[in-house]
């Protein structure tokens, strides 16, 4: 209740408008501040990432929790009055007996639903016709071509997402390593988005379990 989360555009990677309890600036930024394992990310975003988040392999999160009231600006200063969006990410369990691997993928096809209702190249030719007559100006600019450019500039578009994934634990220290490949295709031939992702989490425990360490590293490419 309070989010609102709506979608830039259609393109592949692209990313989406969050407001939390509604803007509160005129010509100040009105995002919320997302947090990854702790880190504040930059109000302004990444350069040359649309979508913040798009850091993240999904499948890599473990919570996702949103900060609306007064709490957030107390934690974060003046970075969180537009809210706070929290993201914990998956961690090696301890008391593992051995190494597991899993694996997780999807494919998805995506097409266009309709297309817009225009004249095809005859028709606009008979248009401009009766318009304007066969001996003028724009009669004669017209060329013969009679080509729908909806069927060639759209085309049924398959996206495909790999995550593998290797957990356990050795003695006291807890792992867990990931990688991720995320290729979405658009239904606009000139889309696409691909995206690498590689994560490698630590979590040992020393000094008899009084000192715990979380390390964390993490790779992307898009």
């Amino acid at each position: 209740a309070g989010v609102n989360v709506i979608s830039n555009d259609g393109a592949p990677g692209s990313g989406a408008q969050m407001r939390i309890r509604g803007g509160s600036s005129l010509n100040a930024s009105n995002d919320p501040l997302i947090v990854i394992d702790g880190l504040a990310m930059d109000n302004e975003g990444v350069k040359g990432l649309s979508n913040p988040l798009s850091m993240l392999n999904p499948q890599d999160i473990e919570s996702f929790n949103v900060l609306k009231d007064a709490s957030a600006t107390a934690i974060y200063g003046s970075r969180g009055s537009n809210g706070v969006i929290i993201i914990t990410t998956k961690k090696g369990r301890r008391n593992s007996l051995k190494p597991t691997i899993a694996y997780a993928g999807n494919v998805t096809v995506s097409m266009r639903q309709k297309s817009m209702d225009v004249m095809d190249g005859n028709e606009y030719r008979q248009f401009i016709t009766n318009m304007y007559g066969k001996e003028s100006i724009p009669y004669s600019a017209l060329g013969t071509a009679n080509t729908d450019w909806q069927d060639v500039i759209y085309h049924p578009a398959v996206s495909v997402d790999h995550n593998l994934t290797l957990s356990g634990a050795f003695k006291n220290l807890p792992y867990r390593v990931s990688v991720g490949y995320t290729d979405q295709e658009g239904i606009l031939r000139t889309s696409d988005f691909q995206r690498v992702t590689a994560a490698l989490n630590l979590n040992p425990s020393l000094l008899n379990d009084h000192l715990t360490l979380n390390l964390n590293a993490k790779g992307m490419r898009s």
